[in-house]
């Protein structure tokens, strides 16, 4: 059988109460972090006290919250109006959109004929 020795029974039992007075402290912050956010501009110079700060931070919290959910709802409208938009195209105009969007632009597609093929004239300075 093993047995321990009386030393290293000694250093588990420090090593196990420092982890646990180490780890106590954030655990309880991991509860309730801190509030960030940010103070308009000159707010600083009027002399807010910590606790106006705090509040301006949780009202702000709350706030971006709401703006977070409605750029999700603007989001998904734009997706929205894309897919109503795409509805309107055909097959190969989907399918040519498709190829101009990645870059590989078909060599049959009609090109522009009125470009000017001359190269520019050098410009002496």
């Amino acid at each position: 059988m093993f047995r321990l020795r009386p030393g290293l029974v000694a250093m588990i039992a420090l090593a196990a109460l420092f982890l646990c007075l180490t780890t106590g402290p954030t655990v309880a912050q991991k509860d309730s972090p801190p509030v960030k956010g940010y103070l308009p501009a000159n707010w600083k110079k009027i002399g807010l006290a910590d606790d106006q700060v705090k509040t301006i931070y949780k009202i702000q919290a709350g706030y971006d919250t709401k703006i977070d959910a409605l750029k999700a709802q603007i989001n998904d409208l734009k997706k929205d109006e894309r897919s109503e938009l795409e509805k309107v195209l055909t097959a190969a105009q989907k399918e040519r959109l498709k190829e101009i969007l990645i870059g590989t632009i078909d060599k049959d597609a009609p090109k522009d004929k009125d470009k000017d093929k001359t190269p520019p004239k050098d410009n002496p300075k």
